[in-house]
């Protein structure tokens, strides 16, 4: 059926444990000469990697926007500690000042450019603004984020030099196994997932999208998941689509 639905036109995003998918996607992948077919999965070798920070097309639409901000919340905030509306607003202007960078200076993005802007160029925008430490305090900020920067633990994580933007892609999968119990990496694919989905049914007007849990129920249990389906469910009815 999910064959049948790629074959025919649509754009498939399977979430899925078990790798009950790799080999349609590797027929995919081979048919299409590289052009479709993107699988998503952990291994020590070969760690799951993403660069939030790029488009093909350039476009930075409010969802990307909201996207990049919402990731980059959940790496800095813990669950039992919302942001503040300061700490909202200085990370909403910093996240648009970096994206403005990457217009102006046709610089290649990433999470090291985003966390190089913030350390240089806006720390001093905060401080021609007088933005006190206790509105937002970047020291902790940037303490707080440097595991995902150069040289840090997860400094794969936000920074793929791969130049995939999986708006044009029909058929992905994100095998979760390996990470659906990862208290840093599930909650960052999740984000990810949403994204994607999301900005295929905003932007590809006229084309069927179908997003397929397959087997994948412990997580959809958890929080952010199942917090997503929801929003999934009414989002998909305005836009006339079939989960």
């Amino acid at each position: 059926m999910v064959r049948q639905y790629f074959e025919q036109g649509a754009h498939v995003l399977l979430v899925d444990t078990g790798n009950s998918y790799q080999g349609l996607c590797e027929l995919i992948k081979g048919k299409t000469k590289g052009e479709d077919g993107v699988y998503f999965t952990y291994t020590e070798d070969n760690p799951i990697a993403f660069n939030p920070f790029y488009t093909d097309d350039g476009v930075f639409d409010i969802e990307k926007r909201e996207s990049i901000k919402t990731l980059i919340l959940t790496l800095w905030k813990r669950d039992d500690e919302p942001p503040t509306r300061s700490e909202e607003v200085a990370l909403s202007n910093a996240v648009s000042g970096y994206i403005e960078r990457i217009k102006q200076d046709d610089t290649y993005p990433s999470f090291n450019g985003f966390y190089e802007y913030v350390k240089g160029d806006y720390r001093k925008v905060l401080e021609e603004k007088q933005v006190r430490e206790k509105d937002f305090d970047i020291a902790n900020f940037l303490n707080v984020l440097e595991p995902y920067y150069r040289g840090g633990e997860y400094d794969y994580l936000l920074n793929s030099d791969k130049q995939l933007d999986l708006l044009s892609k029909r058929f992905i999968v994100f095998e979760i196994d390996a990470i659906k119990d990862h208290k840093i990496l599930f909650p960052i694919v999740t984000i990810i997932i949403m994204e994607v989905f999301i900005n295929k049914m905003r932007r590809l007007k006229g084309i069927r999208k179908l997003i397929l849990i397959e087997e994948a129920w412990k997580a959809i249990a958890k929080e952010g998941m199942a917090e997503y389906i929801k929003y999934l469910f009414k989002t998909v009815r305005k836009f006339s689509e079939k989960p």
